[in-house]
C-alpha cells in the first residue's frame, strides 16, 4: 500500500521536473529605454552591453545566451551623441561578418544590413567573434558576439 502511494505521487512530481527543465531557458531579452537603466539593472556590469555604449544611448534592445555568451545589441543614437569603438576595431564588410546568434523582430534583415550599415570586427573577450553594425545615418547601433557557423 505504501508503495503505491509513493508511486502516486513519484510519477506526477518527476513529469513536473521534467517538464520544468524542458521549459527553462538561458536565452534572456530585456530593453531598456535609456543605458542609465540598463547600468543599473547590471547588464554593463555584467558585460552584456559592452562599456563603450555612449551613456546617451536609448532604446536598447538585448538578448544574451548565458550558457554560450553569445549576445545581440541593438541601441538608438540621439544626433548629439556619438560612439567611440574600441581600440582594435577594424573595418570591415557586410560579407566578412558571421550572422548574429538571435533571430528577433528589432534585428535588421539581410538585406537592410547589408544595404544601410557599416561594419566592424572588434576584438573578442568572451566569444569566438566580435562584430559592430553602425547604420549610415550614426543613428542607430548594432553590437553582436558569436561563435563560427
Amino acid at each position: 500500500m505504501a508503495s503505491s502511494v509513493y508511486l502516486r505521487w513519484l510519477t506526477p512530481m518527476a513529469s513536473t521536473l521534467l517538464l520544468a527543465g524542458c521549459l527553462a531557458s538561458d536565452t534572456l531579452d530585456t530593453s531598456f529605454d535609456t543605458l542609465a537603466a540598463a547600468r543599473e539593472a547590471g547588464l554593463v556590469e555584467r558585460g552584456w552591453i559592452p562599456g563603450w555604449v555612449p551613456e546617451g544611448a536609448i532604446a536598447l534592445k538585448e538578448v544574451h545566451d548565458v550558457d554560450d555568451n553569445t549576445s545581440a545589441l541593438a541601441f538608438e543614437l540621439p544626433p548629439d551623441v556619438k560612439v567611440a569603438l574600441p581600440e582594435g576595431c577594424l573595418s570591415t564588410h557586410y560579407a566578412e561578418t558571421l550572422p548574429g546568434p538571435f533571430e528577433r523582430r528589432w534585428w535588421p534583415r539581410q538585406a537592410v544590413l547589408a544595404s544601410q550599415y557599416t561594419f566592424f570586427t572588434c576584438p573578442a573577450a568572451r566569444t569566438g567573434f566580435e562584430f559592430v553594425g553602425m547604420r549610415r545615418d550614426g543613428r542607430h547601433m548594432l553590437h553582436w558576439r558569436t561563435y563560427g557557423r
